[in-house]
């Protein structure tokens, strides 16, 4: 009898090529050009060897499997340690080509951090994370620190952050001195400096905008690591239990770089350096300064040209670093070129405080006034035979819409400071059809926003209201009233809100928890110093984010750190999950506050994520339903192929 056994695979094969052919010939078209390359360049050889020692040459190479682009890797590119002159790069055939421009350090481990700079010529797909070192003596260093740098006020990664590695250890040497080692971060902030030799080092990140590898005060963000860093490293030893020799086991293991991840918060220095930024004349009766630093009690201003006495009043903003001033004196008002000495502190080389002195011109020019006064002589003919001109009056600007919510205020401003007010002509009443029931409500002048005046009732729900203003019930200090105001509104039903519940624990400072939208604009916070439940209530169906600042200096607000006095930005956590807030539902978050140095920014939509997995598991689903169909169609012609050729 026959052996057909060691036949198999070639009868495999033939009865395969068979089907190829009949399928051809079944079925004539254009090539399709096979499948997408979807692989990265394979590096295949290196001058020198990885590790190399003792290497004296001025370039290395790579040499890979297919043609290469280089566009990205004079731009990614970290040599560390760092080099005075850019290396070139060049390529020949299929192989790159890093020339250094200067000589090399003797008995130096170099790093060469590619990240994901290299990518194939037709399909760019990217070879990820690619480094390469060697040694120009004969040790080869493999020592390391690696961490991640985020952004301190929203915990953002830092990308792109340079990291500085000095051994000198003094305090200016990351303003005055090239680093010994750098590496940057990815997109997560993630950073590693790796062939660092044994030593005592001082860890930086900044954003190195003017590309020196040195720290610019004031001008440039920073990170620094409190603690001087001693790079080590030891072996642990792993036993393998299932592996086992007839009197031995398999001793494993794995080597465990000192210290554990660095994670570092960047920020600005808040260094004083005062200056008047800019300043104009919007109209003939306001002028505004914007300062580089807070003026509070400091600034001062003088008509340089005209002898006046209480002409102006000013108007700073929350941060009382801009400024509004109203020219309450309409003659001056009514002058187009006025020069001012506006005086605020400043600090000089020794850094005392001094007064100092700005002559500003501040010009007023009427836009086509000729043709304004032609057009006003016009109309002033035409209403002399209808009659006088109404008297001028200002128009409140508000906030209340048709629609009002159960904790809202009514807010009303003027366009101009007010000289009085008359607060017994606003008028609140219950609307019942016809029938105007008049209601108490707390009348306020708004502590945040000038010229602005609040109106607090409690609202009941689902409830008609009627808001009114007299006419002349305020008077502007340029003896201009206001028009009559009415605003007609409706409440909000009460189970259209939802809740945030946060349960805060193991709270030991000052902390504010704020109620932020998808943006991370501030809605709402509150301040607490104990463990207790914070509720954020009256809430509009939305998507919510939760964030606290940690403020150690109790002044309600995050504030950054000092290398100049080695202190960190306050702390900064947000609750890693978006929160999503249903009518009528309450949305309870246990929060415990204790501070975690290596936390982590990565909030998750879960109801997106979802949305997102169902998504790819249809893409998936539909996918391999048009294989299968492709495989379907691919029998059925290579069989009617087959039938037509007999």
């Amino acid at each position: 009898m026959m052996n057909i056994s060691g036949k198999i695979p070639f009868l495999f094969v033939a009865a395969l090529a068979w089907v190829v052919i009949i399928s051809s010939c079944a079925n004539q078209g254009m090539p399709t050009g096979g499948p997408r390359d979807s692989l990265p360049p394979v590096l295949l050889n290196t001058q020198p060897q990885y590790k190399a020692l003792n290497y004296k040459n001025d370039e290395v190479r790579f040499t890979f499997n297919e043609y290469i682009i280089t566009d990205k890797i004079l731009e990614m590119l970290v040599v560390s340690p760092p080099l005075e002159k850019r290396p070139s790069i060049l390529t020949k055939s299929k192989t790159l080509i890093i020339k250094f421009n200067e000589d090399l350090l003797d008995s130096t481990t170099y790093s060469l951090d590619f990240k994901n700079s290299i990518a194939d010529n037709n399909e760019r797909n990217e070879l990820e994370n690619m480094r390469f070192s060697f040694s120009t003596g004969d040790v080869y260093d493999s020592l390391r620190v690696a961490g991640r740098v985020a952004t301190g006020f929203n915990m953002e990664p830092a990308e792109n952050a340079l990291v500085l590695l000095h051994n000198n250890l003094h305090d200016s040497a990351v303003y005055t001195e090239r680093p010994d080692f750098i590496a940057k971060t990815d997109e997560t902030g993630i950073f590693m400096i790796d062939n660092i030799p044994p030593g005592k080092y001082h860890l930086f990140a900044i954003n190195d905008a003017n590309s020196d590898l040195k720290y610019n005060e004031g001008a440039e963000e920073i990170a620094f690591y409190d603690s001087i860093v001693v790079p080590s490293a030891v072996f642990e030893e792993e036993t393998d239990t299932v592996i086992r020799g007839v009197d031995s086991l398999l001793i494993t293991g794995h080597t465990h770089f000192l210290p554990e991840p660095v994670y570092l918060r960047q920020f600005t220095e808040d260094i004083y350096e005062q200056y008047l930024d800019s300043y104009s004349r919007g109209t003939r009766y306001m002028c505004t300064f914007v300062f580089n630093e807070p003026v509070d009690d400091t600034f001062s201003i003088r008509l340089i040209n005209t002898n006046a006495n209480d002409w102006y009043l000013l108007e700073p903003n929350q941060e009382v670093d801009s400024i509004n001033m109203w020219i309450t004196d309409t003659v001056i008002a009514n002058i187009d070129s006025l020069v001012m000495e506006v005086s605020y502190f400043q600090l000089d080389s020794a850094q005392q405080l001094y007064v100092h002195h700005d002559t500003l011109p501040m010009t007023f020019t009427e836009k086509k006034a000729e043709e304004s006064r032609s057009r006003r002589r016009g109309r002033a003919a035409e209403e002399e035979e209808k009659g006088p001109a109404p008297v001028p009056q200002f128009i409140w600007a508000t906030t209340v819409g048709s629609v009002v919510d159960l904790n809202q205020e009514l807010k009303f401003t003027s366009p101009e400071p007010l000289k009085n007010i008359n607060t017994e002509k606003f008028r609140l009443y219950h609307t019942d059809d016809t029938l105007k029931t008049p209601l108490e409500y707390t009348f306020s002048k708004d502590t945040l926003a000038w010229r602005t005046y609040n109106i607090l009732y409690p609202w009941e729900p689902e409830t008609n209201y009627t808001f009114e203003i007299d006419s002349a019930a305020a008077e502007n200090i340029y003896g201009i009233t206001n028009r009559e105001l009415q605003e007609k509104f409706t409440t909000r039903e009460e189970d259209f809100y939802g809740r945030i519940l946060v349960n805060c624990t193991q709270v030991s400072v000052p902390t504010i928890v704020q109620l932020l939208d998808n943006k991370e604009e501030v809605i709402l916070q509150k301040k607490i110093d104990t463990d207790q439940t914070v509720v954020f209530d009256y809430l509009a169906p939305a998507k919510y984010i939760l964030k606290v600042i940690f403020d150690r200096n109790n002044n309600n607000r995050w504030d950054p750190g000092s290398y100049q006095d080695k202190y960190q930005p306050e702390k900064v956590f947000y609750w890693n999950n978006i929160i999503k807030v249903r009518s009528n539902w309450d949305n309870t978050i246990p929060w415990d506050l204790t501070p975690d140095p290596t936390y982590v920014k990565k909030i998750i939509d879960e109801e997106l994520e979802e949305q997102k997995r169902k998504a790819a598991e249809e893409k998936a689903k539909r996918e391999e339903e048009n294989e299968n169909r492709q495989q379907n169609n691919l029998l059925q012609d290579a069989g009617s192929g087959g039938i037509m050729r007999r």
